[in-house]
């Protein structure tokens, strides 16, 4: 039902919609950090906002007027409430205080979920034309309720209609059902039982000042008459003269002058649900990992701010040696007894398929002062792929590994940054993205001595690699060759007198392999490559293949690493 010109409701409806979706406010009489919270708001605290928000957004200098018929008005009723879905919660911090000290708070506050945010408060009482206009001003007016952290957006109701039909939470001594738990707020007194109490405390008080003052003068041997006019005046005007006049009691000095209630006031008992607080959503249960990740990118950072000791590709397999030296280590601390991710054997058989643990580079796209003196970008991230999938303790390794040390490498700080499956990281790692071309980006070196042809070929160990990965045999493999000439197949290198001394046949000629690799270093720890060689190459599949794929010596260290082309 809405309110047409003229007519005068029987009630008066506020909405406060809380934006931030916090409601902060302490109950009168409780210290903050008893963890208490005023739900719903008090009827004080409602018409105590109404008074700033004139004072401080309107321009008022005095309650005059129409003002004060309103706050007159509303504060011989006490509302109702019908208040949103609601939990409490808290944060705790230290708070600056006077002398650069701090001190520690509870700062416990209402928290309402995604939906609705509106309080709607509802007095029973009609207002005039002209209070109704400065109520609704002032309703639009207001900026917070309770503490300045609850942001809210205030209105006058004009359509009754529009008010929910839901529990509304009455004023009263008994609650309407069992649940229900008690909440005192603190509410404006009636004027007529002020105003008695107003006389009677006065009459209290003079009569304690008369005593003391009558007790000073037969000290000094002097006859007492009277209260002086000026004390008498400062007594009384110590208690506000009526209950509107209460509203503008600045609470620091009701403190200060020791009111452990604030004059003109009562508690009026309103009953909540006992489970109004109570979180009602379940807690976001994390979901359980059918399948552990094969997959984890570990950041790198050094000891300096200007990047220059990121790791080069040059000693790329002798950092990840270390790298696999401090998961060992930290696998020793943890005291894990499965180990086959790591070192690749289970009972002391090897693993079959290259399942266990492998370290790949991933290169940091950046300035030129991020690339080696080969060209070639330094890396920044390690992406450990384990086709078998990492268990729980091998996670709790990684994140364990922080640094690692060596006397001749720079130190380098570990960070686990994601973990999952390859293809998660297909945004900022090359490596793992499908392609059906591929091409070097760490040398080839043969796991064992080439042959000219047989299963010894570099053909056939290629092939046998890829097979051994459980990846398809690739269409075509070709090398890289110094000069014009490119890649060229692989079918067409000859091998020469000594181990290494490799030769690709274009036409007529022996052309050179590319120098591309030739500064990277090929040992890993103690362990010699079979051939001290280099190759860079380039796999063509028929269907795309999804990374990464390293093949060869030390490709669980970072060698014999390939990037989908154009990557």
């Amino acid at each position: 039902m809405s309110i047409l010109a003229g007519e005068r409701a029987e009630e008066t409806i506020l909405a406060f919609e809380l934006v931030g979706k916090r409601y902060h406010a302490t109950p009168w009489g409780s210290h903050v950090n008893e963890g208490l919270v005023e739900w719903p708001p008090s009827p004080w605290r409602l018409l105590r906002a109404l008074v700033a928000t004139g004072f401080g957004r309107l321009g008022w200098s005095a309650l005059e007027g129409s003002a004060r018929e309103l706050l007159e008005l509303l504060g011989r009723v006490v509302p109702s409430y019908c208040l949103p879905e609601a939990s409490s919660a808290h944060t705790r911090h230290y708070m600056p205080i006077a002398g650069g000290k701090t001190t520690k708070v509870l700062d416990t506050f209402v928290h309402l979920p995604d939906g609705d945010t509106t309080i709607w408060v509802k007095y029973p009482t009609g207002l005039p034309t002209a209070s109704r206009e400065l109520l609704r001003k002032l309703v639009s007016s207001v900026g917070y309720l309770g503490r300045a952290e609850s942001w809210a957006v205030g209105r006058l109701v004009e359509d009754v209609a529009e008010a929910p039909k839901d529990e509304w939470i009455e004023p009263g001594a008994r609650p309407p059902a069992e649940g229900y738990e008690r909440v005192e707020a603190l509410a404006l007194d009636q004027p007529e039982d002020y105003a008695a109490w107003r006389q009677g405390y006065i009459a209290r008080a003079k009569e304690a000042l008369e005593k003391t003052e009558r007790a000073k003068a037969e000290a000094k041997g002097k006859a007492f008459k009277a209260l002086a006019k000026k004390d008498i005046e400062k007594l009384e005007q110590s208690v506000p003269l009526d209950t509107v006049s209460a509203l503008l009691q600045d609470t620091g000095n009701l403190r200060r002058e020791g009111w452990s209630q604030p004059p003109g006031t009562r508690f009026v008992s309103y009953y909540r649900r006992a489970d109004a607080l109570v979180p009602r959503i379940a807690p976001r249960v994390r979901a359980v990992r059918e399948t552990p990740p094969t997959a984890v990118l570990l950041a790198i950072a050094s000891d300096t701010k200007n990047a220059d000791l990121l790791p080069s590709i040059k000693n790329v397999a002798r950092f990840m040696d270390r790298i696999h030296e401090t998961l060992a280590r930290k696998v020793d601390d943890l005291g894990l007894a499965e180990t086959d991710w790591l070192t690749g054997k289970h009972k002391g058989e090897p693993v079959v398929g290259h399942r266990h643990l492998a370290l790949q580079p991933v290169r940091k796209r950046g300035p030129e002062r991020f690339r080696d003196d080969m060209g070639s970008a330094k890396f920044d991230h390690v992406l450990a792929v384990c086709p078998m999938g990492f268990s729980r303790g091998a996670l709790a390794a990684l994140h364990a590994a922080k640094r690692t040390y060596s006397k001749d490498l720079p130190t380098l700080y570990l960070t686990v940054v994601g973990e999952g499956e390859p293809e998660l990281f297909d945004g900022g790692v090359p490596i793992t993205r499908e392609s059906r071309s591929f091409r070097s980006v760490t040398p080839f070196v043969p796991s064992w001595h080439l042959k000219p042809r047989g299963t010894g070929s570099l053909l056939s160990q290629i092939q046998r690699e890829l097979s051994n990965r459980g990846l398809p045999a690739a269409a075509t493999v070709e090398i890289e060759t110094r000069g014009s000439h490119g890649f060229q197949p692989v079918e067409s290198v000859v091998l020469g007198r000594y181990a290494g001394d490799l030769r690709v046949l274009v036409g007529s000629e022996l052309e050179e392999l590319t120098l591309r690799f030739r500064h990277v270093r090929r040992e890993r720890g103690d362990r010699r490559a079979p051939m001290n060689v280099g190759l860079s190459l380039r796999l063509t599949f028929e269907q795309p293949v999804r990374g990464p794929i390293a093949l060869g010596f030390g490709s669980h260290f970072g060698l014999g690493l390939f990037e989908p082309e154009g990557a």
